[in-house]
């Protein structure tokens, strides 16, 4: 049963919840694309996408679901028609109109051709990156850039076209808002790194000791049952790019990768994913299919992510929990190695060529370059031709490197093959509303530190559900960070944050 008892309210959730039955059945294509599919079955794949898009976009343009959403809310004024609907209710046919407005803009021609490009691009992508082949990418890319200049015409906007692409991700969100925080960001991480920079920097050489996969993988697991997963919903696979693929609540797909010589990346690539499955897992099973069983955007979804990989899991109090697990899993490599030592390693502060294994100082900067390349190539500033040296001119100015190949400079990333453009700035809107969020986290719970040190942690995941989780898309971003925090939008917590964890760590 869900809250909603209206029968017009049940239509619209009948043809939406068949609409979320194919995206999931969507995702699970683009998991096992990601995950086990053979090679040479790219071709069968991409059709295969290119079938379900379709099928997709008919259902949520369809006339039958035109006409009970139109008994819900008029869709040219976007006034409520059943007032005896709760406030939550009102908000799902809200949402649910602000999806069909922008679904009816994009001709199924295009939602077809987009899908298929895609995931004949992404594809290409992985083999390009792994033999640092820009040039055979290239010309994807140059198509994915002009089709989603293709998709903002069809959306429309009133300032910037990538302020439409932008909104797909992260709803109200525009560039005139964001550039002004990123440039306040920008300004106060390049200072922050040049202190840490001119002290002395240690070594930790442990951390390039021998760690084999299969052991990683079980502390993994081990981390993953502490906050609460299961075999029943979840299971953990590896990928060449780590990602959550939530097919619905019950059914939570994660993966991760190992490097040799660098067991971080796999432990706190898991953690990061978990944070997206905690949410997902607790979204509202009697919803699924609306707007109130759904997430509220990506900025938010990743603040979710941030929030359980670094705000918590590279916390002194997570490692005093964790850490003689992971030395009794690796006694090798960490007999000879203290729990400060291991602190002070996992936030070691480093200006580094790869985004998902930056420290927390540098990481908005990784975002921050992708954001201005994006506007670049969609302004038309930037050729896609010239983007390997524009790309490494930026890590210079905003990190002082540059890559010595494209595999690990412009390649890195799988979302410009996905056409996920105006993805890249909810990464950092993500750490910036994590602070905030854990600003009220904390406040509700000032001994989260001994807690969590005794390896509770099911408490955080309630806190959010409550606070967050359980309200699906009720609120946009912005009316959820003012409810949970009293306040609106800033980074001024999130810069705090870093400089009260890193001052003691470097002696600042």
């Amino acid at each position: 049963m869900t809250k909603e008892h209206d029968p017009h309210y049940q239509d619209v959730l009948k043809i939406s919840r068949i609409a979320a039955h194919l995206e999931a059945i969507q995702s699970l294509l683009g998991w096992d694309q990601e995950t086990y599919m053979p090679p040479s079955a790219i071709e069968f794949r991409s059709q295969q996408h290119e079938i379900i898009a379709s099928q997709i976009h008919k259902h949520q343009t369809s006339h039958d679901f035109q006409q009970a959403l139109s008994n819900l809310i008029d869709l040219a004024t976007g006034q409520i028609k059943i007032p005896s609907l709760s406030n939550a209710g009102k908000a799902a046919a809200r949402e649910w109109r602000r999806d069909y407005l922008k679904n009816t803009k994009l001709p199924l021609s295009f939602v077809e051709k987009f899908a298929k490009a895609t995931s004949i691009s992404q594809h290409v992508w992985m083999q390009a990156k792994q033999h640092n082949d820009f040039q055979s990418f290239a010309p994807h890319l140059k198509n994915c850039i002009e089709l989603c200049k293709e998709k903002a015409n069809y959306l429309g906007y009133e300032e910037h076209p990538y302020d439409a692409l932008l909104d797909l991700y992260e709803p109200g969100m525009k560039t005139s808002i964001i550039s002004p925080i990123f440039s306040k960001l920008k300004i106060a991480l390049k200072e922050l790194i040049k202190e840490i920079c001119a002290k002395k920097n240690p070594s930790y050489p442990f951390l390039l000791r021998e760690f084999p996969a299969v052991q990683q993988l079980e502390f993994s697991k081990n981390i993953l049952q502490a906050f609460g997963f299961s075999n029943e919903y979840s299971r953990l696979d590896q990928s060449a790019h780590p990602f959550c693929s939530a097919l619905n609540p019950l059914d939570i797909r994660m993966t991760t990768r190992i490097v040799n010589g660098y067991p971080l990346s796999n432990i706190f690539s898991v953690i990061h994913e978990a944070g997206h499955g905690i949410y997902e897992a607790q979204l509202s099973i009697h919803e699924y299919g609306s707007p109130l069983g759904s997430a509220i955007s990506l900025g938010i979804h990743e603040s979710q992510s941030r929030f359980w990989e670094t705000f918590i899991g590279k916390s002194h109090a997570f490692w005093r929990h964790f850490f003689p697990i992971l030395n009794k899993k690796f006694p090798q490599s960490l007999s000879d190695v203290d729990l400060n030592n291991f602190y002070c390693a996992i936030n070691e502060v480093r200006p580094s060529l790869i985004r998902v294994e930056a420290d927390e100082v540098t990481y908005c900067l990784h975002v921050i370059l992708r954001f201005e390349i994006e506007i670049g190539l969609v302004e038309g500033s930037i050729q896609v031709e010239d983007l390997p040296e524009v790309w490494n001119e930026k890590m210079i100015d905003l990190l002082g490197i540059s890559p010595l190949s494209d595999a690990v400079g412009c390649l890195q990333d799988i979302h410009w093959s996905m056409g996920a453009i105006g993805y890249f700035p909810t990464y950092a809107l993500g750490n910036i509303y994590a602070a905030q969020i854990f600003q009220a986290f904390e406040e509700h719970h000032s001994n989260w530190e001994e807690r969590v040190g005794m390896g509770e942690f099911l408490f955080i995941r309630e806190w959010l559900q409550t606070h967050l989780h359980q309200y699906g898309r009720e609120f946009t971003p912005c009316e959820i960070i003012k409810k949970i925090t009293d306040n609106h939008l800033d980074s001024t917590p999130y810069i705090k944050y870093l400089r009260d964890k890193f001052t003691p760590i470097y002696n600042l």
